[in-house]
C-alpha cells in the first residue's frame, strides 16, 4: 500500500513536562527515557502538542500551586529556548501562524485544576501564563469536581466547579472532561458554552475502564461538537499490560461509529504512561497509526480530520475568543 505523506499530527494530551526536571533530559535532543522530544515529533510529523501540568495530591503533595508554577516556568524556558521550532498556541491566529512558519504549535493544558488552589480567581494567573485547557480534576475528587475514582458517590461538579467553568467559557479556555466522574461529565458538559475536549480516553464498550467513556458519554459529546483524544495506554486500550495497534484501531472504528468521525481525535498520553500500545512506542510513529487508519478502511479526509482537522477545529471556535 502506498504510504500517506501529506498528514500532520494534533496530539492533545503529553506529560512530558514531568521531564523537564530530570537530570539528562533535553527537550531539543533525542532521549532514550521519554516518549516526546522535538526529534521524535518532527519525526511522527506533529504540528500540535497540548503539554498537560499535572499536579495532584497524589503527585505533587500539599504545594500544588507551586510545582504547577515550576513547570510552567521550565515549559516557557524551553520555548524560549526552541524559538525557531517551537509557538506557544494562545489564539487561534497562532496555530495557523505555526502552520505557515512550519514550526510545532505547544498548547499549555492543566490536567487537573488542583493547582488553582480552590480558587477560580486564580484562572487569570494561569490565562497569563499561556494555560488554554484545563480538565476540572485528576480522578479524584477536590474543591470544583468528583473525579472518575469517586464514582460510587455519584457526585458531580461543585458551584465552585460551576464558576470555574463558567469563567473559562468567558476567556476562551478549553474544557477538558477527562477524569470526571459520570455525573461530573455531564454537569460539566451542560455548563460549559462550547465545544468540549475529551483529551485522552478510550471507548467503555470495548474495554470497561472507569477512564473510558460510554456510548450514551460519547455521543454527547459529538450532540456538543466536542472532539475525543484516543489513548494509547494498553489498560484503556485492551484492559491489559499490552495492547496492540489493531485493538487501538478498534477503538477508532467503534468510536468514529458511534460519535461520528468528526469527533474523534488522537491524546496519546505518551509520558504518562509506563507501556504503549505496540508499534506506537513514541511520537515517532504516528506513521505506523496512519497507514493502520487507511488500512481499516478510513478515507483520505477522514483520516485528516483524526489526524489534526477535528482538534484544529476546536481551536479554531473557543481560542478565536468571546466576540468571534
Amino acid at each position: 500500500m502506498e504510504k500517506k505523506e501529506d498528514y500532520i499530527i494534533a496530539d492533545c494530551h503529553c506529560d512530558t513536562l514531568w521531564f523537564f526536571n530530570r537530570n539528562g533530559y533535553r527537550f531539543d535532543c533525542l532521549n532514550p527515557v521519554s516518549h516526546i522530544d522535538l526529534p521524535r515529533l518532527r519525526e511522527g510529523r506533529v504540528k500540535l502538542q497540548f503539554f498537560a501540568v499535572c499536579v495532584a495530591a497524589d503527585i505533587a503533595g500539599p504545594l500544588q500551586l507551586q510545582e504547577a508554577l515550576r513547570y510552567i516556568a521550565r515549559y516557557r524556558g524551553c520555548l524560549e529556548q526552541n524559538r525557531s521550532a517551537l509557538q506557544a498556541i494562545e489564539t487561534a491566529a497562532d496555530l495557523e501562524q505555526a502552520l505557515r512558519e512550519d514550526k510545532i504549535g505547544c498548547l499549555l493544558a492543566l490536567e487537573g485544576a488542583e493547582p488553582l488552589d480552590g480558587s477560580p480567581e486564580l484562572l487569570d494567573l494561569f490565562y497569563t501564563l499561556g494555560v488554554r485547557c484545563i480538565s476540572l480534576t485528576w480522578n479524584k475528587r477536590n474543591i470544583f469536581a468528583d473525579g472518575c475514582a469517586e464514582e460510587e458517590s455519584g457526585g458531580g461538579l461543585t458551584a465552585a466547579g460551576r464558576r470555574l467553568i463558567g469563567q473559562m467559557a468567558e476567556r476562551g479556555i478549553i474544557l477538558d472532561l477527562a477524569h470526571l466522574s459520570t455525573r461530573g461529565f455531564f454537569d460539566a458538559l451542560h455548563c460549559y458554552d462550547g465545544p468540549v475536549l475529551v483529551s485522552h480516553t478510550n471507548a467503555q464498550a470495548l474495554t470497561n475502564h472507569p477512564r473510558n467513556l460510554s456510548d450514551t458519554q460519547l455521543k454527547a459529546v459529538a450532540a456538543n461538537n466536542g472532539v475525543i483524544g484516543l489513548s494509547f495506554y494498553p489498560p484503556f486500550v485492551s484492559g491489559n499490560e499490552k495492547a496492540t495497534l489493531e485493538q487501538l484501531l478498534d477503538h477508532f472504528v467503534h468510536i468514529a461509529f458511534t460519535a461520528g468521525v468528526e469527533h474523534v481525535a488522537i491524546g496519546s498520553d505518551f509520558d504518562g504512561i509506563t507501556a504503549t500500545v505496540e508499534k506506537l512506542e513514541d511520537a515517532s510513529c504516528y506513521g505506523a497509526l496512519v497507514e493502520a487508519l487507511y488500512r481499516r478502511g478510513f478515507q483520505e479526509r477522514e483520516v485528516q480530520l483524526i489526524t489534526a482537522g477535528n482538534v484544529r477545529r476546536l481551536l479554531q471556535t473557543i481560542l478565536a475568543g468571546p466576540e468571534a
